[in-house]
């Protein structure tokens, strides 16, 4: 059983030879397994390491990722097909478990470990000093479960616990898949804009069951280029860009999936939380994002994410925000912050 390892990068360079090497530097047999790196730039220094390690190194500009990744994988020959996203990188066991895993379990069709964190190319966890930092692990570290899960996606019964934790299928570069699950699917893939992470574990769970791992086989960057966290005004437009981007994707992918398989109820979490947050966007970003969605179909779209989080207290705060960012007057506003902040003082 062979492995592919399909890198993929636009645009960014900054991390990709960190990458390449963490799959260079791997404990698996270097005959179990191949690189393709699919790229929209050409590097003197990223080039030569890639040709003097035997990678492929494929040139292809387009800005989505999910054709890039289709190309990565009509390049490949490997019976199974890890993801690395340029910025993360893979710790030494990572192939090595993922081929025990797909070895052993015949019914497994999608790989998933679980993150090690890197800022300022430190590893870091919840006791960093930096609170938002601290904020953004916290919150991935309560999506995600940390032990061994096998699961059947077409199992209804499943269906809170994917709600819950819901990162175990999140981040491309903890994935791994078996080849078969993607091979008639290419040309679906490569309409996907940005959404690869719901489409790999969407379509695998088509084909069987879905391992994930507590063991942290891969080193996930925070910086401010990541492609869904945002420090600056600037970066959240960007993050802001992206969900825009997911929206048709997760459209894409809801109409192409069993109604049983239970991963759609993830897919569809996302396609509303991301039409919540840019209703609720500041007017300037909404307008140069040219969204605009009525009231009446947002107001919708919170209620049936609250049916799927079960939270009537999230439930509540997220229609009473929702509906006072809707007041067309700020003399208004203005009145319910200063009763709401008078009620407060009462207390």
């Amino acid at each position: 059983m062979k492995i592919s390892v399909i890198i993929s990068a636009y645009n960014r360079r900054d991390f990709l030879l960190r990458a390449v090497n963490s799959v260079a530097n791997q404990t698996l047999d270097k005959n179990l397994y191949e690189v393709i790196v699919v790229k929209n730039f050409e590097d003197k220094s990223i080039d030569e390491t890639l040709n003097k390690l035997g990678y492929k190194n494929v040139v292809y500009d387009t800005p989505r990722y999910g054709e890039r990744v289709a190309i990565g994988i009509e390049e490949s020959s490997g019976d199974i097909l890890a993801f690395l996203e340029d910025d993360d990188e893979f710790k030494p066991s990572k192939l090595t478990k993922v081929h025990q895993v797909f070895n052993k379990y015949k019914d497994v069709y999608y790989f998933h470990d679980t993150r090690e964190y890197i800022y300022c190319d430190e590893v870091v966890d919840m006791g960093t000093s930096n609170p938002d930092i601290r904020n953004i692990i916290r919150d991935l570290e309560e999506i995600t479960p940390h032990n061994e899960v096998i699961i059947d996606p077409f199992d209804k019964d499943i269906k809170s616990f994917l709600i819950k934790y819901h990162g175990i299928v999140a981040t491309t570069s903890l994935m791994a898949v078996r080849r078969e699950c993607m091979n008639d699917k290419l040309d679906l893939l490569k309409r996907i804009e940005i959404s690869l992470e719901n489409f790999i574990p969407a379509f695998s769970a088509e084909c069987g069951k879905i391992y994930h791992t507590g063991e942290r086989l891969t080193r996930y960057r925070i910086h401010n280029k990541n492609t869904s966290i945002g420090f600056t005004h600037e970066d959240q437009i960007r993050v802001l860009e992206n969900f825009m981007r997911s929206i048709s994707d997760g459209e894409l992918i809801i109409n192409n999936i069993s109604r049983n398989n239970q991963i759609r109820n993830v897919v569809k979490l996302r396609l509303l939380e991301a039409r919540y947050l840019l209703y609720n966007s500041p007017k300037d970003i909404k307008g140069y994002l040219k969204f605009d969605e009525h009231l009446i179909n947002v107001l919708k779209d919170i209620l049936e994410l609250c049916r799927l989080r079960h939270s009537f207290k999230e439930c509540k705060f997220i229609l009473l925000f929702t509906l006072y960012n809707s007041l067309p007057s700020e003399t208004l506003k203005r009145i319910i912050r200063s009763v709401r902040r008078s009620n407060i003082l009462l207390k």
